[in-house]
């Protein structure tokens, strides 16, 4: 029996064998592709920028110096602020993944180095048919709306108790006309989350209220945190 193959043929599966080695993004188990974000300091990387609709997974490298979270945004209206998944505490030099199933259509993917502002967006559009356009609920477990009125004051939501290892979106709906900002800060005084809307615009971050205690949220015109209206979110068990 003749065991030699033609030297074409193994150059061939050699060939085949190299081109899956050296692509970024993978087929996984559950028929989705898995893409490659890569979160710097001043940058937002995403290996493909054209993917096609589905389930989807995003594998986010952090390569920046600071602590960053990962967005997925869908249109809301004309603004890019609803959210379809996320991924948040990514240290420097570590990786993490989330899933997602979209829909056709333009999205951002948004790399927020210090877990703060609206961050560094990268556009993506997603072609064909199947995902889904709901939103990531399971992201989060409700959410908190802080409004600033066109005379600048804030006017927070009713309900400011939360249980400890609730996640909440907390979002800025600004109606003023200059840029606002919303501050979480924890028990001791450490920056949780921040939200930076624009005039007419709105912003949102998600943030784990891990431990009980009481929460300030502060709001703020840009350049006037001095004069920052203080909210309190009191955290129980």
């Amino acid at each position: 029996m003749n065991l030699l193959r033609p030297l074409s043929a193994v150059a061939g599966l050699a060939l085949l064998g190299s081109l899956y080695a050296c692509g970024n993004d993978t087929t996984t188990a559950a028929g989705g592709t898995t893409y490659e974000v890569k979160a710097g300091d001043s940058s937002c990387e995403v290996s493909q920028t054209s993917i096609p609709a589905g389930p989807t997974t995003f594998e986010v490298q952090n390569v920046g110096s600071n602590v960053t979270e990962v967005y997925v945004y869908g249109k809301d209206g004309d603004e890019f602020t609803k959210i379809m998944g996320e991924k948040e505490n990514i240290g420097p030099g570590t990786s993490q993944s989330f899933d997602v199933n979209l829909t056709a259509g333009e999205y951002e993917v948004a790399c927020k180095p210090g877990m703060a502002g609206d961050g560094i967006r990268t556009k993506v559009t997603v072609t064909g048919a199947g995902g889904s356009s709901s939103q990531a609920k399971e992201s989060y477990d409700r959410e908190l709306e802080f409004k600033v009125g066109k005379d600048g004051r804030a006017v927070p939501p009713t309900d400011l108790k939360a249980t400890a290892g609730e996640k909440i979106e907390f979002k800025l709906e600004n109606e003023a006309a200059t840029e606002f900002y919303l501050r979480l800060l924890d028990a001791d005084g450490k920056q949780v989350g921040e939200a930076e809307a624009a005039a007419g615009a709105d912003a949102e971050f998600i943030a784990e209220l891990a431990d009980e205690g009481s929460y300030q949220v502060k709001v703020f015109a840009d350049g006037k945190e001095s004069a920052a209206e203080t909210f309190t979110v009191v955290v129980g068990s």
